[in-house]
């Protein structure tokens, strides 16, 4: 297709924020679920798990379908399964109901969103894929700033149902918008499609894991998105119960990260255009290491409850993770796009799993103090290093200075 227009765009950064807003919009309401349902702090953290789960099985699913019917009868369908989903969980009795009703709910807006990422691949490629990436970044990272202090606000004036009843009218308004300005224009033309066989889904498969182009971004972004997820998942917690932030306050602290992994991304996609992906990936790299190197120095030596010295290093990873994910999507995916799809199904299907896992082992080892999540974002960020220093890309030369 031509160039995509504006409004398009817009539209795209809505269907791509809908998981964003899914996971934290109810974030600061964990210690009310808990009390509602009358559950305990790890299980209320299921239905986080739970989302995790739904967003792999939705985008390994989504991701070879849309390659074999176009991409926006799908998008279309996985909107209208998110609303009833949501429905489920504004109205669910008990804390099981919740989680399962989470995990369709993670379907629905995991699905959305590697449809429109293969969406933008059928747009550009390489640095241009970057650059959309980060215009649909600065919505979907507007939601990562605004959605847990909404949360925050919307809890003075309703319970954590009506949180997630608000859910369900985003989702009907962003069904309605793709159905008028998106589902007209197909990204994946008739001609572009894979035969819709388990031979040809195969061969896209190993065509994908048989390329180390594709392999080492994907391992590299599905450790750097279990950093977070684990970070994240602990969070609402750590902050309120190891330092004493109101929900307000957690809110706000949340919503620096969003606001700086903008700005990262924002220099993700200008780095791209002048040095390419791959040394703007081992700039990233270098930033989450000495990040998590400083974040660890800081939170061992500091008093406990020092807050500072915990908040500051991990805007500093927050502000990497939004240089690097960009941009190692776009590695990942520059190679295959017959099988966009596809290609991104594993990629995010890769870091929901991941997500899925890192929640519920952070918290088992508990969030009386951030040490636990420390260590683990530490190794997920180490791991990301040397993945980057260990391929065969590029990259590699580039970080050692030859």
């Amino acid at each position: 297709m031509s160039a995509p227009s504006a409004l398009f765009l817009i539209v795209l950064g809505f269907v791509q924020a809908i998981w964003p807003l899914t996971m934290d919009l109810y974030l600061p309401a964990f210690p009310g679920i808990a009390e509602s349902l009358d559950a305990p702090p790890a299980q209320v953290s299921f239905t986080l798990t739970g989302a995790f789960f739904g967003m792999a099985v939705g985008q390994l699913t989504a991701g070879p379908l849309s390659d074999r019917v176009g991409r926006m009868r799908p998008l279309v369908a996985v909107l209208g399964l998110y609303v009833v989903a949501s429905v489920v969980c504004a109205t669910a009795p008990t804390i099981d109901v919740l989680i399962a009703a989470r995990v369709v709910q993670g379907i629905g807006a995991s699905a959305s969103a590697v449809i429109t990422l293969a969406i933008v691949r059928d747009c550009a490629a390489g640095a241009r894929m970057v650059r959309l990436l980060a215009r649909l970044q600065l919505i979907n990272g507007t939601f990562v700033v605004a959605s847990p202090a909404l949360g925050a606000v919307l809890l003075q004036l309703t319970d954590w149902r009506g949180l997630f009843w608000i859910l369900v009218a985003f989702g009907a308004v962003l069904a309605a918008a793709v159905a008028i300005a998106v589902a007209p224009h197909e990204t994946h033309a008739a001609e572009s499609r894979s035969a819709g066989t388990v031979r040809a889904l195969a061969s896209d498969y190993w065509a994908m894991f048989a390329d180390a182009g594709y392999r080492f971004p994907l391992a590299a972004n599905t450790l750097l998105w279990a950093g977070m997820m684990g970070y994240m998942a602990s969070s609402a917690f750590l902050f309120q119960d190891a330092y004493g932030l109101d929900p307000t306050e957690y809110a706000l602290v949340f919503g620096g990260h969003g606001a700086v992994m903008i700005v990262g991304a924002q220099i993700s996609a200008r780095l791209s255009g002048r040095w390419g992906l791959q040394k703007v990936i081992g700039v990233g790299a270098l930033g989450a290491v000495g990040s998590v190197i400083a974040l660890a120095v800081a939170v061992f030596a500091a008093p406990a409850g020092a807050l500072g010295a915990f908040i500051a290093p991990l805007f500093c990873f927050t502000a990497s993770f939004g240089v690097l994910s960009p941009c190692l999507q776009a590695s990942a995916l520059q190679d295959h796009g017959e099988r966009a799809g596809t290609a991104a199904s594993v990629l995010g299907a890769a870091t929901m799993i991941a997500g899925s896992l890192a929640a519920p082992f952070v918290a088992s080892f508990g969030v009386s103090t951030a040490h636990p999540t420390v260590w683990f974002l530490a190794a997920c960020a180490l791991g990301v290093g040397g993945l980057v220093l260990w391929s065969r890309l590029p990259v590699k030369a580039r970080v050692r200075g030859t």
